[in-house]
């Protein structure tokens, strides 16, 4: 009070010590705090602050001091303010201090982050950050602070599968200032990113949950309807002719192509509601874009390899032209690059790129992109130095059609089907045949010989439905559990048996208490055996069941 130059009085009620600097209504002074009143239609009005006048109001919570903020209509009063109040705590030797009631102005120089609750998560979104170094020391700091209230960025599952927490991992892009940003400075940026991301499928499906695909949470071009993917490049090639388009042309142009097929702008993968809205006000006109295809990382290093990585593709196409064109992959988008193995390829090929072309990452953070140890289900050694990987490979589960829900704001996927990558490395790959066991025949996979800088590897997937939903798609259909492979060489014969549960029965006394239990349950569902006696015999599997790099068993069983 005496810094501010207020007067100081006492109300009944929660947070009854109040100051008030200037004249108000004396009713005013003594109203309810801020918190747990309903917000009216028309947003938050300061009534004292429209008198010209401040009032500040402070109590105890939790042991701490907590003080309800009136409104600043300048940030230089709230920045002045602010300082007033951190002498004062300091003078107090606070350890800390509860800030609640109106929100700040907001300009290049205030930046804040929000923790708000979500269904199953707590949604941090992270104040803006200039460097890749800076969002590494914030991201640091928010897991620190998640892990000492017992959250964590990932679930571990009763079987062992662990999976990110389900929240989002999305990355933002911007500038201090709306007509700063790279978007406007660079017209032809977002087109070209556009181009860049409809090129390279590892970057919407590497580093994506596991709800991926036209029913996802971040829907890529050619994941939509047919008309829109083709309307979308009619779009870019005119955007692409003109000189410099305009904020207004840019957006006017690509929202209403960058949504799902259902219309939503916010499930699709790059997302631009922020950009240049004329629907949302000053919050819609920041020239932001937001890439949605991440999930929760890990740890802070991989968020801070991602934003480096995203950063750098954005510089490339800012600072050097690239073709404003879409690529249709066809069937191969959710087949081909449906296993990790050619989306590591195609993640390659962005960073060699890179590098040659002046925007290089570096090892380390090569290295954190490139690791996969999370999508390993087990390695079976066959003669010698030949292995056999699986590997969780990505399925694109299809939205179940359910009128019931269809006025709420879920969506109901069938998510029963499973599809894993097999991938033979070593010597003498031809000499090795790999089959899954259907019934009383074993199904010989016509395993893809692929030679790349990465060496050679055969690779196939197999798709099998690993549970019974309900509801679901195909109630007639049973899962397959375990999964049975059979491995052969020239001198060894292996059976694998990929379990979803405890093999032999029974259930799991709880959820694992440690990432070490976790791994303990993965390595028992992973059973190999030699093969003691005569294998089925190998057939071929039937050409319905086939695509080019996958068997999908529900079409044989």
């Amino acid at each position: 009070a005496e810094a501010l130059g207020a007067r100081a009085l006492d109300v009944p009620g929660a947070l009854p010590h109040r100051l008030v600097l200037g004249e108000a209504d004396s009713a005013l002074l003594s109203r309810p705090p801020l918190e747990g009143r309903a917000i009216p239609p028309e947003g938050l009005v300061d009534p004292v602050a429209a008198q010209g006048a401040r009032l500040v109001a402070l109590g105890s919570e939790g042991g701490h001091v907590a003080l309800e903020l009136p409104a600043f209509e300048s940030v230089d009063l709230f920045v002045g303010f602010l300082g007033v109040v951190a002498a004062a705590a300091r003078a107090r030797s606070l350890g800390a201090l509860i800030l609640r009631g109106y929100p700040p102005p907001v300009d290049d120089r205030v930046a804040f982050t929000t923790v708000t609750p979500d269904p199953g998560v707590v949604e941090v979104n992270m104040a803006p950050c200039r460097s890749a170094t800076e969002l590494l020391r914030a991201s640091r700091a928010i897991h620190a602070a998640a892990a000492a209230a017992g959250l964590a960025p990932a679930r571990r599952q009763y079987n062992g599968e662990v999976t990110d927490s389900g929240g989002g991992g999305h990355l933002t892009f911007g500038g201090p200032r709306p007509e700063a940003s790279p978007f406007f400075v660079h017209p032809h940026l977002l087109p070209r990113l556009i181009a860049y991301l409809s090129r390279h499928p590892s970057l919407s499906y590497l580093f994506a949950g596991r709800a991926v695909g036209g029913s996802g949470q971040a829907v890529r071009p050619d994941e939509q309807a047919r008309e829109s993917f083709e309307e979308l490049a009619v779009a870019l090639d005119r955007l692409a002719r003109a000189e410099a388009p305009s904020p207004e042309r840019l957006a006017g142009a690509l929202a209403p192509l960058l949504t799902d097929r259902f219309g939503n702008t916010h499930r699709a993968e790059v997302n631009v509601e922020k950009l240049w809205s004329p629907w949302l006000g000053e919050r819609g006109r920041l020239g932001l874009v937001e890439l949605r295809a991440l999930r929760q990382a890990p740890r802070p290093a991989h968020e801070a390899a991602r934003a480096a990585l995203f950063r750098a593709v954005l510089a490339r196409l800012a600072a050097q032209p690239f073709p404003i064109a879409l690529t249709d992959h066809g069937a191969d988008l959710h087949d081909r690059f449906a296993l990790p193995f050619f989306l590591a390829l195609d993640l390659d090929d962005v960073l060699d790129e890179l590098r040659r072309e002046g925007f290089g990452l570096g090892a380390p953070l090569v290295a954190e992109l490139a690791d996969d140890a999370h999508r390993v289900v087990g390695v079976a050694a066959l003669d010698g130095e030949t292995r056999l990987e699986v590997r969780r490979a990505i399925e694109h589960w299809p939205l179940v059609g359910d009128l019931s829900r269809e006025a709420g704001t879920s969506r109901l996927v069938d998510s029963s089907t499973t599809r894993l990558e097999l991938r033979l490395v070593g010597s003498e790959l031809h000499r090795v045949q790999v089959g899954v066991r259907l019934s009383d025949a074993s199904h010989r996979l016509p395993m893809v010989l692929h030679q790349s800088r990465r060496g050679v590897a055969a690779v196939f997937g197999v798709r099998y439905r690993s549970f019974a939903p309900s509801p679901g798609l195909h109630p007639d259909l049973a899962p397959l559990d375990p999964l049975e492979l059979d491995v052969r060489g020239p001198e060894d014969a292996l059976r694998i048996a990929v379990h979803g549960w405890i093999p032999g029965g029974g259930v799991y006394p709880g959820l694992p208490a440690d990432d070490a239990e976790a791994a303990r349950r993965r390595a028992e569902r992973f059973v190999v055996e030699p093969a003691r006696e005569p294998l089925a015999p190998m057939v071929a599997p039937p050409r319905s069941a086939l695509s080019r790099y996958a068997l999908d068993t529900r079409r044989v069983v």
